[in-house]
């Protein structure tokens, strides 16, 4: 299959795609992966306008398609691992992931799809729901035939199998026990060198809401304008391989600027 036809099948079920640059996962251009097409026409017409996009990499907007993935990590954490244990603790044939389409990633991790059946919301977006898995539906996802690094996305299982999203991914979604909830969070200091990798590399899944305020709050104190520092945390974030949704960026950026700013009144305040 080439590109197109990875692309046409994703369409069909319902996917908006957008382009990334070759070798990368992120679209550089204002509004980053939400310059996404549910139509191959679409799609064409604006990579006439970018062309440096033409042999570049594919991902999906999930926050526009009527899709969930669950993201099954196998290059920091063993994600297998911690599903495995899920599912037998939930009473869950393992074997299900092989059920429906499934990609592996460059990193050799794995990718289900599953459809949003009919009348029903999408379960929750949720980095590290169980270590190494996530559950991904309102961001963006790389997806075959991506390569990165010389190592592609791939098909697993045939694209026909894709299934809609059973109730266990919806379960998955809801786990109370997750390390990701807020009172597991750890927070973390950043040197200036690792924010500067930041900016080159994305936000690393697991500590994007502290990477982003620790850029925003370093941009803000070394006085960056307000704007560009915005600006410089949406380019960060659409590096990243699972970016925050614009609306959660937009929070943690304000949540820095207004601490800034309350320091800042402090200091004229009361002097340093």
């Amino acid at each position: 299959m080439n590109k197109w036809d990875y692309i046409t099948q994703y369409q069909q079920a319902g996917a908006y795609v957008f382009m990334a640059l070759p070798n990368q996962k992120h679209n550089g251009v204002a509004g980053g992966y939400h310059n996404s097409f549910n139509s191959g026409d679409d799609l064409q017409a604006w990579l006439t306008q970018h062309s440096e996009y033409q042999h570049g990499n594919v991902g999906i907007d999930l926050s526009k398609s009527n899709l969930v993935i669950v993201d099954i990590d196998k290059h920091k954490h063993n994600g297998l691992k911690s599903i495995g244990a899920w599912f037998k603790a939930h009473d869950i044939n393992p074997e299900t992931i092989q059920d429906t389409y499934v990609e592996r990633t460059a990193t050799g991790g794995l990718h289900a799809f599953y459809l949003i059946p009919n009348g029903k919301d999408k379960p929750k977006n949720v980095i590290n729901v169980i270590n190494g898995v996530d559950v991904l539906s309102d961001t963006a996802i790389t997806v075959a035939p991506t390569v990165i690094d010389n190592e592609a996305y791939r098909a697993v299982t045939p694209f026909e199998t894709i299934q809609q999203a059973p109730e266990w991914v919806y379960r998955l979604s809801e786990y109370q026990n997750n390390t990701n909830t807020q009172s597991n969070q750890r927070t973390t200091r950043y040197s200036n060198i690792d924010r500067w990798l930041m900016v080159k590399n994305g936000f690393e899944t697991g500590q994007r809401n502290d990477q982003a305020m620790s850029l925003a709050g370093y941009l803000l104190t070394i006085d960056v304008d307000p704007q560009s520092t915005l600006d410089i945390l949406e380019i960060t974030n659409d590096k990243s391989s699972v970016p925050l949704s614009h609306e959660e960026l937009y929070r943690t950026y304000k949540s820095a600027y207004k601490r800034e700013y309350n320091k800042r009144v402090r200091m004229n305040q009361y002097g340093r």
